[in-house]
């Protein structure tokens, strides 16, 4: 029996469907890496601009809080949390707190959790709509403990003792002018309050005391509070991207990135609306699950908001992410040390 080989153009069937598939492979991959490419472009501006706008904002920043009395809202359990519990957090106080956002349960334990809410409850003090074992925490119970604070999780503050502390009283090390201070949070944000006259007029004071408080909807409120905190929006991998980030010799980290955002609330109407800024662009770096770490591989960490109390003195520092002239990512890092006047009106 005579067998028939068809060729086409010199190829067997068999080798022309190895080819094609080979050809489509090489397009797929080459339209992914394309998508890639595109995907950077449109998430990341020029490096300059970035940097740009981000030194206007902490100008305006600075200019904000220049006269503020910068607070650490902390509240304490009334009744156990236990382990999937999404009801209520119930606690001694929700003042300060902003109406939505993450909490930080039980730090320095191993069953350090952060939990996420979505409102308050300021008749029966509770934080409610929960969501459990965010940021890569587990979902754990908490029992009632009077040492055992709720924090929000905001602004990082040195701690009292810098003199060899033990582990478990601090969060991280930075690097304040070549000196080493302990503090603790993870410091995504900061919380204040500003003078406010509630007549509408420019007297701040009360007798010898500074009236605290917000500018809220066109109205100065001594029941205002604000706060600018970290929002994240996206993620940037050093997989992706081919590039040690944080100088920490691999390849495999993965990062939050997101905008500093400025909101106002009243607590006595929680339930209204917020004032909600973007104050800057979308390039802040954060490493995903460990906000606060070290991102320039200098032994550090480098929380977003550094407060000393003692000092007044707030410390700012950014890692920004942005395009090279030649569409690559570059990393900038950009801060500010800015001295408040934080007069005790507490």
């Amino acid at each position: 029996m005579r067998r028939t080989r068809i060729r086409n153009a010199g190829y067997t069937i068999i080798e022309l469907m190895v080819a094609t598939t080979l050809f489509v492979v090489v397009m797929v991959s080459s339209l992914a890496l394309m998508e890639r490419d595109a995907h950077l472009s449109r998430s990341t501006l020029q490096i300059t601009a970035v940097e740009d706008q981000s030194t206007q904002m902490l100008y305006r920043i600075e200019r904000e809080l220049s006269d503020a009395l910068i607070d650490t809202p902390t509240a304490i359990l009334r009744t156990p949390l236990n382990a999937g519990e999404l009801g209520r957090l119930e606690v001694d106080d929700v003042l300060g707190f902003p109406p939505a956002g993450m909490l930080l349960i039980s730090r320095g334990t191993n069953g350090e959790e952060r939990v996420s809410y979505t409102g308050l409850d300021t008749a029966d003090p509770a934080f409610t709509g929960l969501v459990r074992g965010q940021a890569c925490t587990a979902d754990v119970g908490h029992a009632i403990n009077p040492t055992n604070d709720v924090l929000w999780i905001g602004v990082a503050e040195s701690i009292a003792n810098q003199t060899n502390p033990p582990p478990t009283s601090f969060d991280g090390t930075s690097d304040e002018e070549g000196v080493g201070v302990f503090f603790v949070g993870r410091g995504a944000g900061v919380a204040f309050r500003i003078p406010v006259d509630p007549a509408g007029g420019t007297n701040v004071l009360n007798g010898d005391d500074i009236q605290w408080g917000a500018q809220f909807q066109g109205n100065q409120l001594l029941s205002g509070w604000s706060c600018v905190e970290y929002v994240p929006s996206g993620t940037v991998t050093e997989a992706e991207t081919g590039d040690d980030i944080n100088g920490d010799g691999d390849f495999v980290d993965v990062f939050d990135i997101g905008q500093l955002r400025r909101r106002t609330w009243d607590t006595n109407n929680v339930g209204a609306p917020l004032d909600d800024l973007g104050l800057g662009p979308t390039a802040i770096l954060q490493e995903q699950c460990n906000w606060g770490s070290d991102l320039d591989g200098d032994g550090m960490q480098d929380p977003l908001f550094l407060w000393d109390e003692d000092n007044r003195q707030l410390h700012i520092r950014m890692f920004l992410v942005g395009q090279s002239v030649r569409d690559m990512p570059v990393v900038r890092k950009i801060e500010s040390v800015m001295f408040l006047r934080n007069d005790d009106g507490l």
